[in-house]
């Protein structure tokens, strides 16, 4: 049996045109356009293969995700095995969908927490100081359906020790809890579609082998830092006037890719977790936030 060719062909360079879910103007994607605008490096630096983007816009175009509207990304992580990119989707993504279902009837979400001897459940994220969180809940209604769904999860199944989870984990919960019920009420419209909350470190391989591993057309070692000194909020606002990048930019940069909250109200506001990750992949950040935002 001959041996499929992997050699690169004029469609990876080629631009796929279609119409976004809810949009009326159709988008342009190519695998270049991927690689330099949208796809996350794996924390080693380390990029997508040209087959890896043409996967993710052949996701998108499926799904009608538009990237350029923080739908979907491309997001690498580091396995034993490799660098593994997933596509994964934004909350916002979800509710648009839901929203635009005629059987939709709205959804309630919360928290879990253990307050004393009592286990309680809450709605939204907002709990007492002595309460301890244990998980998320959210329940879908859906119009002609007698009993709505409900998804209980547990906080240790997803929580991270980085980024935004150690500022917020009751909101990054909730989250999670509601995209597994909306994905459960709508298997058409959300099915095989994650946020970023909901994915580990390093995916487990039971999750949808959504892109084959290939070789990584850049690699870009993370350096090893210079100094033993913390970066700091102010290290990150010398970068944003060096580079001439503007700080709400940034911030709205942060946001999509899950290192700050959406009220986090500026770059003297990140978390220490999201400074430091911005700080130590500056250069292929930068570059992104310039290239969307111009």
């Amino acid at each position: 049996m001959t041996t499929p060719s992997k050699e690169v062909t004029k469609k990876e360079s080629a631009m796929v045109e279609f119409i976004p879910f809810g949009a009326s103007d159709a988008i342009k994607l190519s695998a270049a356009m991927v690689k330099n605008m949208i796809a996350v490096p794996t924390k080693t630096g380390k990029y997508p293969s040209d087959n890896d983007c043409i996967k993710f816009i052949a996701l998108c175009q499926a799904r009608k995700l538009n990237p350029f509207e923080g739908d979907a990304f491309l997001i690498g992580y580091d396995s034993k095995d490799g660098p593994k990119f997933n596509l994964i989707t934004s909350i916002q993504a979800f509710l648009k969908r839901a929203e635009a279902s005629p059987h939709y009837n709205g959804m309630k979400s919360g928290i879990i927490v253990a307050r004393g001897d009592d286990i309680v459940e809450i709605e939204g994220d907002f709990y007492l100081k002595g309460d301890k969180v244990l998980g998320g809940w959210a329940t879908v209604f859906r119009k002609g359906q007698e009993h709505p769904i409900t998804k209980r999860i547990r906080l240790e199944r997803f929580k991270k020790s980085y980024g935004i989870w150690l500022e917020d984990d009751a909101g990054m919960i909730c989250k999670c809890a509601e995209a597994d019920a909306l994905r459960t009420s709508f298997p058409t419209m959300l099915g095989g579609m994650y946020l970023p909350q909901e994915l580990p470190s390093e995916p487990p391989k039971v999750t949808s082998p959504i892109f084959m591993e290939g070789k990584p057309e850049k690699v870009t070692p993370e350096p090893e830092p210079v100094t033993p000194e913390v970066p700091t909020n102010a290290d990150i606002v010398a970068l944003c006037k060096r580079d001439n990048i503007k700080e709400s930019d940034l911030i709205e940069f942060a946001q999509s890719i899950a290192l700050c909250e959406e009220d986090c109200g500026g770059v003297d506001k990140l978390p220490q977790e999201a400074v430091e990750a911005l700080f130590n992949q500056w250069d292929e950040f930068s570059l992104k936030i310039k290239e969307v935002c111009g």
